[in-house]
């Protein structure tokens, strides 16, 4: 029997990540892409800056499993605007939240974007030949 079984999705979720994967796919259709081997631009080394200084202090807020720099997201669709990505386990209305469990809305001018990831669980020790 398999250690790890695939997850299973339900109609919903499997709907929501499509919409995900055709907004991404629109997205990079009409951006130009950018050489993996050219310098980063001022402005992601300012948000790679600005997040690395933060990372600490926002992970010490409830509910956040990890913190990455990427691309703003708008009714379900990405903006092209850089952002600190704060991920989830369960997204919480605001108004449910105390105060102090508000993420900020940005950080050092930078937008920091909320994504719900579910809850996160490690796969186990993968190896060169697969799960191991």
């Amino acid at each position: 029997m398999d250690k790890h079984p695939p997850p299973t999705w339900s109609a919903g979720q499997k709907a929501a990540g499509n919409r995900m994967r055709e907004a991404w796919d629109e997205f990079f259709r009409a951006t130009p892409a950018r050489k993996t081997d050219e310098p980063m631009g001022g402005r992601d080394a300012r948000l790679l800056d600005v997040r690395t200084r933060h990372e600490a202090e926002l992970m010490r807020y409830p509910n956040v499993v990890g913190i990455a720099d990427g691309v703003r997201m708008r009714g379900g669709k990405p903006t092209g605007q850089p952002a600190i990505i704060v991920y989830v386990e369960r997204k919480v209305p605001r108004d449910e939240l105390a105060e102090g469990d508000l993420l900020p809305e940005e950080i050092e001018g930078i937008p920091v974007d909320v994504m719900e990831t579910g809850r996160i669980v490690p796969l186990g020790k993968l190896t060169s030949f697969g799960r191991g």
